[in-house]
């Protein structure tokens, strides 16, 4: 829970602070709820008023949750209370695009921990074999 925490954005409506989460279950959400979502083009999708108000209910919906929250506001409440006015609608982009790229980017840091963990290792098994294989070499007859 305190990874979101980090690279959290939020927004405020009507007085309240919604931050939003990008776990896996609002991931696959996404996926199954909003028709051709395509994270690819994040930015492309959020210029369609419906997905960005969608994104932005479901992340804000997983940013409660992760901030030990209760969840008491639906969808609905979250069209009533958006101002159509250009700003807050780039800000609802912007945190959404940022929030789905930097927990992206957290998962792509945290392979390359364990790339550099494994490469750590197999240098390690490859030490192991040269010292083991110029033993083995020298005790094999006929060479």
């Amino acid at each position: 829970m305190e990874s979101y925490a980090k690279k959290q954005y939020k927004i405020k409506l009507d007085g309240r602070e919604f931050p939003l989460a990008f776990p896996m279950k609002a991931y696959r959400e996404i996926v199954n709820c909003i028709d051709g979502f395509d994270f690819g083009e994040v930015n492309k999708m959020m210029t369609d008023p419906n997905k960005m108000m969608q994104t932005f209910y479901i992340l804000a919906k997983y940013g409660a949750i992760m901030n030990g929250q209760e969840v008491d506001f639906d969808q609905d409440w979250i069209d009533l209370h958006t101002p159509v006015g250009t700003r807050k609608i780039l800000a609802i982009q912007l945190a959404i695009i940022n929030t789905i790229n930097a927990n992206m980017e957290m998962e792509s840091e945290e392979d390359e921990d364990l790339n550099r963990e494994v490469d750590l290792v197999l240098q390690e098994i490859q030490k192991k074999s040269k010292v083991t294989s110029s033993h083995g070499e020298k005790s094999q007859p006929g060479g």
